[in-house]
């Protein structure tokens, strides 16, 4: 005989483990800040640091790729592009150090926040 508390942890694990395989989407408006996400999560580098401009113009031309730090949360979003032949830090690179507003579809899975970049511009807020 299955013990009651067995069938609730049971019942427990089977949500967890859906919910942690599927993906959330939401069309989304971000503003916030374009940083090097390597410079940003691995060393600390401040949106507002001085250098961080020439870091991460060094860093993007290496391959490491630009993201968004959501003013006010601190979620860091990494950015693609919905066409194959588009680069997201080609379209970011102009932005770097700026307050900005990112408008895409938003993915989230596993505590990744992806966002699928369709407009970009200056923030005023």
């Amino acid at each position: 005989m299955i013990k009651p508390i067995a069938v609730v942890a049971l019942f427990a694990f089977a949500l967890v483990g859906s919910a942690l395989g599927q993906t959330t989407k939401k069309e989304s408006t971000i503003i916030g800040d374009v940083v090097d996400i390597k410079s940003y999560v691995a060393y600390g580098m401040k949106a507002d640091n001085p250098d961080r401009k020439a870091t991460a113009e060094a860093s993007m031309k290496t391959g490491n790729p630009l993201g968004i730090v959501e003013k006010g949360t601190g979620k860091i979003y990494v950015v693609v592009m919905a066409q194959q032949n588009e680069n997201a830090n080609e379209k970011l690179k102009d932005y770097l150090g700026l307050h900005v507003y990112v408008k895409g579809l938003v993915h989230k899975k596993g505590g990744v926040q992806l966002l699928i970049m369709s407009d970009i511009g200056k923030s005023i807020k």
